[in-house]
């Protein structure tokens, strides 16, 4: 569930403040609802909250703005179902907009009209409120500047739009669920539990021998105190003077060391779970607190196949190191992201064993008890399909055990899995297309399409997704459809771009025929596909005063 930041003293100030900031997201194809008879159109995003002052009050996702042309031409724009902390504001209607129309973009604007507010907490308290806004809207892609939301003796507020496509998402676990015993693995068979973990993750909880006692750094966390909403919170842990790091993993956590002392430590993850996609990136929510001293907070994710084993490696904790037992670790996170390993013998690798994607990143300050959120791209090496994956939260610096700070935190919330489909760019003999914006699915092209035929490039914003090309001769447009690496499961992870050319169109339209030849033009074969020179047969030629015309060869 998405985090609002709200001072106590502004919750009930924020109900109202809903209708802010809204930035959306929303493509053709995905988040567009299918156009009916009057001409209504949902637009989906983010909608930020902000006071009159600016003072940010919080975010929700995937908010929706619904646009209506009426059979008088106007129009009813309307913000929907929209929550602060939890509490429902209903739908705002502004009805009645003029909207000017002019060279394909739509352009509304409303000053300090009454909105009609309904089916939310207001109800019967809250009817109407007064609005100011203007919002331009080109095909898929709207941007909008509510100046003012003014609620009676409640609240002022201001909002700006912007229309952007969504990712497809994937979430691994909101948390919300029971959590199971957590028994620490380690090489002695331990059978004792230490706390309780997130189903699907493993918290570096352990379990000593030396002093008989469990050492809990993961709990679950009660955003609200009203057991609505759960997050992890990771918290270093510290005992007679040792530093116990606390992070989760999808595989299995473990630890070693010997002594009162701890010295010769060691740990880590191993394994992982199966998984065979290949998202971009990882997106999540956290809170950090460093108070206790500077340590970054760490995040580590890798997809892989083939089967990783090191051999002899100490996974116990002991007092006395001839106590310690090894084993053979299969999928050790170190040997696969390819780094040093201080404890444990040789490494093997079976079945073309690779790292097919990884990243690491630091977390490098506190959120002054804030929630943030974040997406980490992976980084490719290969194209190979990923076998397994792991992912690990860390609230110290994951691979340097030196630098565990007791107290620190890092709570983490809403992990997903992230798969682009859209485009970077696209390009016209070279040239970036006026105002392409990844969000924005719709141009207009002056010109005629067939010149354009060899001259097209577009790039998909991940090198994971597929894109599809075609020309339409009969509209004089070119669709461009992207689709994430995850289509196959997921029939929303996917844009459409549509070019639409202003001019005569394929080689073939609106042609003189003659059997002379002409001004060296432009050539084209009857399907529209342009010529470096004459080929045998009919060609299509522009000459000099830009008409199409047969040329006999």
């Amino acid at each position: 569930m998405k985090r609002f930041l709200l001072p106590a003293f502004a919750l009930a100030l924020a109900v109202n403040a809903n209708a802010t900031s809204f930035k959306a997201n929303m493509s053709a194809g995905q988040q567009t609802e299918a156009q009916v008879a009057d001409g209504s159109k949902t637009f989906s995003g983010d909608l930020t909250v902000y006071l009159e002052g600016g003072i940010l009050m919080g975010t929700t996702e995937q908010s929706k703005i619904l646009l209506t042309k009426e059979s008088d031409g106007k129009y009813t724009f309307v913000l929907k179902e929209f929550n602060v902390a939890g509490l429902k504001v209903g739908d705002a209607t502004v009805p009645g907009i003029e909207g000017k129309e002019e060279n394909g973009t739509i352009t509304l604007e409303a000053t300090d009209v009454e909105a009609t507010v309904a089916g939310g907490d207001l109800e019967g308290n809250v009817s109407t409120i007064t609005m100011s806004m203007k919002a331009t809207i080109k095909g898929d892609y709207m941007v909008a500047d509510i100046s003012k939301v003014d609620v009676p003796n409640v609240a002022k507020a201001y909002a700006s739009f912007e229309s952007k496509v969504y990712p497809s998402i994937t979430l691994l676990d909101d948390f919300e669920g029971t959590w199971e015993k957590c028994i620490p693995w380690d090489t002695a068979g331990n059978k004792k539990q230490s706390g309780k973990t997130p189903n699907g993750w493993c918290v570096s909880n352990v379990y000593t021998s030396i002093v008989s006692k469990p050492f809990v750094v993961g709990t679950s966390l009660d955003i609200y105190n009203d057991e609505s909403d759960f997050a992890v919170n990771l918290k270093n842990t510290d005992y007679a003077g040792q530093n116990i790091p606390a992070y989760m993993t999808l595989g299995t956590s473990w630890a070693t060391a010997v002594g009162a002392d701890g010295h010769d430590a060691d740990g880590g993850s191993f394994g992982g779970k199966d998984f065979t996609s290949r998202p971009d990136a990882i997106s999540f929510d956290y809170m950090r607190d460093d108070s206790k001293g500077p340590e970054n907070a760490t995040i580590v994710a890798y997809l892989w196949k083939g089967k990783y084993t090191q051999h002899k490696v100490p996974g116990n904790t002991v007092l006395l190191p001839w106590n310690l037992k090894t084993c053979d670790m299969i999928d050790r996170d170190r040997n696969i992201l390819g780094m040093s390993t201080d404890k444990g013998g040789d490494v093997t690798t079976e079945n073309n064993a690779t790292c097919i994607a990884s990243f690491t990143h630091n977390i490098t300050k506190s959120t002054d008890n804030k929630w943030e959120s974040l997406t980490i791209p992976f980084e490719y090496k290969t194209s190979d399909t990923p076998e397994k994956i792991n992912i690990i939260f860390s609230a110290t610096d994951y691979f340097d055990r030196s630098k565990i700070v007791s107290g620190n935190s890092l709570c983490v919330d809403n992990v997903k899995y992230v798969y682009y489909h859209s485009l970077s760019d696209i390009k016209l003999n070279g040239t970036t297309i006026d105002g392409f914006n990844e969000n924005r699915t719709e141009y207009t092209v002056k010109g005629n399409m067939a010149d354009y035929k060899n001259a097209l490039d577009c790039t998909p914003k991940s090198a994971n997704s597929t894109k599809n090309v075609n020309w339409n001769d009969a509209e004089n447009l070119v669709t461009i459809t992207v689709k994430g690496s995850n289509y196959a499961e997921d029939n929303e992870s996917k844009t459409v771009y549509t070019i639409k050319f202003e001019g005569t169109g394929t080689g073939i339209h609106n042609v003189t025929s003659t059997s002379t030849t002409t001004a060296n033009g432009a050539i084209y074969d009857l399907s529209g596909r342009q010529l470096k020179t004459m080929q045998k047969g009919i060609n299509i030629v522009r000459g000099k005063d830009g008409k199409m015309i047969k040329v006999m060869k």
